[in-house]
């Protein structure tokens, strides 16, 4: 499947989105295999706190299911047929635990199969929900007036701290070639587990290398909007600035551009149009939510380079040509540069 059809999949979740079906089952590395339940019945009544967690779900990095994936299937007819729904969500459980036995990083919870009406299309997740204790209060007032608290701890609990999700997956059930968006707080630099990809089957969208590149051409368009908020000392250098930028950034992160931004143009980083012309590129290049290492492969420098004077006269030349063909020199305050050729190969007007 060619990149470019599944990066169109755009994942955006609606303020009347609804959660339409849940349900879960207790995975563990002290069981042997996981407890099974019923589904919820009333997923409408926590409708809300699944789905602002969700959104955070759409942060994360785009994968693609295999073509042989068992799971893409068993899930879109799960979402698709009333009574494949509960079985499903069985097997998903009974391959998370076998997949995930013999990992110490495998924290007790919940293995999650949703179904969201997102307006006129249907998205489906997975969700792995670490169990956390929390501890809830309540107050009791005295006869002498004052207040008691009353402490309870709870183990078994669905919290709201973005942290107690450990892995999450989301897809587009009504686009049969949508990427999918997956987050798992054990991967790094962007990437979700082995482990994780071998129960998805899956693979990531993007390889660095695409990645490195779109991010050159969003910093390249940014400047290219707002021209004049950039440096002079910058923009007379720009690609190669950018280019050093990126190369000094080692990793995106998508939740903090200051850090490129400064490399890249210096103090105008701070300017709002800067962030969102550099925020619209990123979404126009579908790279908003990637996570991602630097490929160094993709950054490559120009075969050409080029000097421009004060004067509109532009010199374009390769670094084999300095000190052989071209004589770069100073006299004072005074630039001076030095052609030695044994012909002209054009003379001629230009209406540029």
């Amino acid at each position: 499947m060619p990149e470019e059809i599944l990066a169109d999949t755009e994942y955006h979740i609606e303020d009347d989105a609804e959660l339409d079906r849940i349900i879960f089952h207790i995975v563990s590395p002290d069981l042997s295999t996981p407890k099974i339940l019923m589904e919820v019945e009333t997923p409408e009544d926590y409708s809300t706190f699944f789905i602002d967690r969700l959104r955070e779900t759409t942060k994360g990095t785009k994968y693609r299911f295999q073509d042989n994936s068992w799971i893409k299937d068993q899930v879109r007819t799960a979402l698709t047929s009333q009574h494949a729904f509960v079985d499903t969500s069985e097997r998903l459980a009974e391959k998370f635990q076998e997949l995930f036995q013999s990992d110490k990083r495998l924290i007790p919870g919940a293995l999650m199969l949703l179904k969201i009406k997102n307006k006129d299309k249907t998205y489906g997740a997975i969700i792995k929900y670490d169990d956390m204790t929390v501890i809830s209060y309540t107050t009791e007032v005295l006869n002498d007036g004052k207040a008691k608290p009353i402490l309870n701890q709870f183990l078994n609990n669905f919290v709201q701290d973005k942290k107690a999700i450990q892995k999450s997956v989301l897809f587009d059930i009504s686009c049969p070639n949508s990427s999918i968006i997956c987050t798992d707080r054990s991967g790094s630099k962007g990437d979700i587990t082995e482990k994780l990809k071998d129960f998805l089957q899956a693979d990531r969208l993007f390889s660095s290398t695409l990645l490195t590149e779109r991010l050159i051409t969003a910093l390249e368009e940014t400047a290219k909007s707002q021209p004049t908020l950039i440096p002079p000392e910058i923009r007379k250098r720009l690609k190669s600035k950018i280019r050093q930028a990126v190369k000094d950034t080692v990793e995106f992160d998508p939740e903090n551009h200051e850090q490129i931004l400064t490399a890249a143009f210096g103090e105008a980083h701070k300017e709002d149009k800067i962030k969102k012309a550099f925020a619209a590129s990123l979404k126009k290049q579908k790279i908003s939510s990637e996570k991602f290492e630097i490929s160094p492969e993709a950054i490559k420098q120009g075969s050409k380079r080029i000097k421009q004077t004060y004067e509109g006269v532009r010199v374009t030349y390769t670094s084999d040509d300095v000190n052989k063909n071209i004589f770069f020199e100073e006299d004072g305050a005074k630039k001076i540069i030095r052609i030695v050729t044994d012909q002209y190969v054009l003379e001629d007007e230009s209406d540029d």
